[in-house]
């Protein structure tokens, strides 16, 4: 003897399976557009390497908050050897750097003011030299953008 359900509960069933089916194909219709239209783009090298193309930058609002973020600083640094300091800011910012040490700012005339690149990258390199103080040396990096200026600091140890 076959047990049937009641009419109701069936059509319940059968729309249930239904639904899910119906969003099981759009959700694969909707990875495969997504997916085809964001392929990352290729660069082919002449040794025929394939690598991955810089997103090109957009350049930001003139009313965007100016933000400085110290990414990388070479240190320790004996004399003699190069240091370097590189920031993330706006693109196009214009930033400065100054040091100070035992509370005495000092401005190294290598390192004069730069621009920010199209990704918002500025860097420094220099030779440390027999002027420079010997322990901690601290630094205070400001950009400007539009008016608009954010402050970024850090340390740099220097050794003999």
């Amino acid at each position: 003897m076959i047990i049937r359900k009641p009419k109701p509960v069936r059509k319940i069933i059968v729309s249930i399976i239904i639904l899910l089916v119906l969003i099981l194909m759009a959700g694969t219709v909707y990875v495969y557009l997504v997916d085809r239209n964001n392929k990352p783009k290729t660069v082919k090298t002449s040794a025929n390497q394939q690598i991955q193309a810089l997103p090109t930058p957009v350049a930001p609002a003139s009313n965007v908050p100016e933000g400085v973020a110290v990414e990388a600083v070479s240190s320790p640094v004996a004399i003699g050897s190069d240091a370097s300091i590189s920031v993330l800011t706006n693109a196009g910012s214009t930033c400065d750097i100054v040091f100070s040490s035992n509370g005495a700012q000092t401005k190294n005339p290598a390192l004069t003011p730069a621009t920010a690149n199209a990704y918002g990258s500025v860097n420094w390199t220099w030779t440390i030299t027999d002027s420079e103080p010997i322990g901690n040396l601290s630094f205070t990096i400001t950009c400007y953008y539009h008016s608009r200026s954010g402050v970024g600091t850090g340390n740099i140890q220097v050794t003999k």
